[in-house]
């Protein structure tokens, strides 16, 4: 192939995206992680850097929509070795693809982007709502979020998990599942809850034989004794259809009311009045009991050293693990939605959980959770309050989980799983307060989420934001930060190994996307015998097509 074929080739295939959107953000605001490209093909092509070796990333991919209510997004996500600077790489050549995409049985399940049908944690009163989500997870949670909460299940560049979120609601009850892959399931939940009110009452019904006879009244509506002879309700009242309905009609010319049957198509649209609006969900479903049980089946309890000191790694620079055990985590909640209207919700709850490998390890929150707005313009503010042991961990299994569960400090020298440096802990050391506050403002297509963590002592502070802010349709800036372990104020943005984060900012030509991205994961260094923070950057140039 000549050096001219070649560009043309380059031309040709950026060039052919017929219709491009901003696609494949980086943080997906809370609700929209079902919002998916219009477009069956797209495409990401760019160059790669990481740990200063340049590489060609391309990830064709292939987007599914059934309807709305089921889906899929499969991709081939490849680095091509391109540039490889000293010291070399093992077999380096031009063309090899990154050593660790797919070493592992596992890496294959990186064609999986996701697959989905319904909307998880989504409650209808008087319908079973039901959904499932294969796939990465940015924002895993299980009831209120004080086990698991924001779980990321996918932190290390070398291991790819495809999670699971699922669940079924109802007026009685429901269940809601969690896992961090469908593969290793070393981290899974469950919770199943009931509407006590909603269930007495049913019950109470079906001993009283009142739900039969209210069943019978509603098949009965709107006939007057069929086998008697005798016509309908709308034949009795003067209605020549079942579409028809009495009604006072003006003439415009005597200015006088008549009465007459109007077809029920003409019926005019009575304006929404304020009953409807504030309208209360039935109480008997706003109360709620839940159970939850969380647990790592493999948590690591210590690691392997050598006579040095060191700590022994894998092929693949993981951590050698010595000995793992069993942590489960368990808790009750309870919630009662105060208000249930269109334009407002306002849900208080309590949560009290116990970790039970930990002695003495139980926590309590106390939390509201205020929602202000309709579909498309709204706020949802979550304050709660935290009163727990000193060995009691809130939110366990969190954004920074993977990483911790093999050295729960990212600063130190000497590798400490969470297990273990959690055992380590006093546990009769005085109690822990604090705080815990979520805020999600979005207007139409613009979003914003901050969370901000504090306790009394030092290092105890957690902050995230997240944005996605589209600037007419031609910018997108998008990304998410986070960090934990702090003291002050100050150090919050301040970018170290406590903290991780992507941001891309996106430019729609029309025919391609131009995308720039940092994404900031973590790798263990064999050297300093601790995780690092890699920054890996993208220039993207992005595209689909439409059939």
């Amino acid at each position: 192939m000549t050096k001219r074929s070649k560009y043309l080739f380059v031309f040709l295939f950026l060039f052919f995206g017929i219709q491009t959107g901003i696609q494949a953000q980086l943080w997906i605001p809370p609700g929209r992680q079902y919002m998916h490209p219009t477009e069956p093909f797209t495409y990401d092509l760019g160059i790669n850097k990481y740990q200063k070796d340049y590489y060609l990333y391309v990830a064709p991919t292939v987007n599914l929509n059934f309807g709305g209510d089921f889906g899929a997004s499969l991709t081939l996500p490849l680095n091509f070795l391109i540039y490889d600077t000293e010291p070399k790489q093992e077999n380096s050549k031009i063309g090899k693809l990154r050593s660790f995409d797919y070493n592992e049985k596992s890496d294959y399940l990186r064609l999986i982007n996701n697959i989905w049908f319904g909307q998880y944690g989504k409650y209808t009163p008087g319908e079973i709502t039901y959904s499932a989500y294969l796939g990465k997870l940015f924002d895993g949670y299980i009831g209120h979020g004080t086990i698991v909460n924001r779980y990321v299940n996918n932190q290390r560049l070398d291991v790819y998990n495809v999670g699971l979120q699922a669940d079924i609601n109802s007026d009685f009850g429901g269940v809601q599942v969690f896992s961090n892959s469908i593969y290793t399931r070393e981290v899974s939940s469950a919770r199943v809850y009931i509407r006590p009110f909603a269930v007495g009452y049913k019950l109470f019904d079906i001993v009283t034989g009142r739900s039969k006879f209210l069943t019978m009244m509603t098949i009965a509506q709107g006939n007057v004794a069929d086998e008697a002879g005798r016509r309908k309700v709308y034949e009795e009242v003067g209605a020549e259809e079942k579409e028809s309905y009495r009604a006072l009609i003006e003439d415009q010319k005597t200015q006088q009311k008549k009465e007459e049957m109007i077809p029920a198509d003409k019926k005019p649209e009575k304006p929404q009045n304020l009953k409807e609006i504030f309208n209360q969900d039935n109480w008997v479903n706003r109360f709620a009991i839940g159970y939850t049980t969380a647990f790592d089946t493999k948590a690591p309890s210590e690691l392997k050293f050598d006579t040095t000191g060191k700590l022994k790694v894998d092929e693949n620079d993981n951590p050698l693990v010595k000995s793992t055990e069993r942590l489960s985590i368990t808790g009750f909640d309870f919630e009662y939605k105060l208000l249930s209207a269109k334009y407002i919700e306002l849900t208080p709850y309590y949560d009290i959980n116990k970790i039970r490998q930990i002695e003495n390890a139980k926590g309590t929150h106390y939390g509201a959770i205020l929602r202000l707005g309709g579909k498309d313009i709204y706020v949802q503010i979550k304050p709660e309050y935290r009163n727990m042991t000193a060995t009691y961990i809130p939110m366990y299994f969190d954004s920074f989980y993977e990483l911790e569960r093999f050295q729960s400090n990212l600063q130190t020298h000497i590798p400490q799983t969470k297990l273990e440096a959690a055992k380590l802990a006093d546990p009769d050391g005085p109690k822990v307060k604090g705080h815990f506050t979520t805020v999600l403002f979005n207007f139409y297509r613009f979003a914003i989420e901050s969370n901000y963590e504090n306790y009394a002592g030092p290092n105890n502070s957690r902050v995230f934001l997240g944005v996605y802010i589209p600037i007419g349709s031609m910018f997108l800036i998008n990304g998410y930060y986070m960090k934990k372990a702090f003291d002050q104020n100050k150090e919050a943005f301040k970018l170290d190994d406590r903290s991780q984060g992507a941001l891309e900012l996106a430019i729609n030509l029309g025919l391609i996307t131009i995308r720039l991205q940092n994404i900031r994961k973590w790798v263990y260094d064999t050297a300093s015998s601790q995780y690092e923070a890699q920054d890996e950057q993208k220039i993207l140039f992005s595209g689909g097509l439409s059939f």
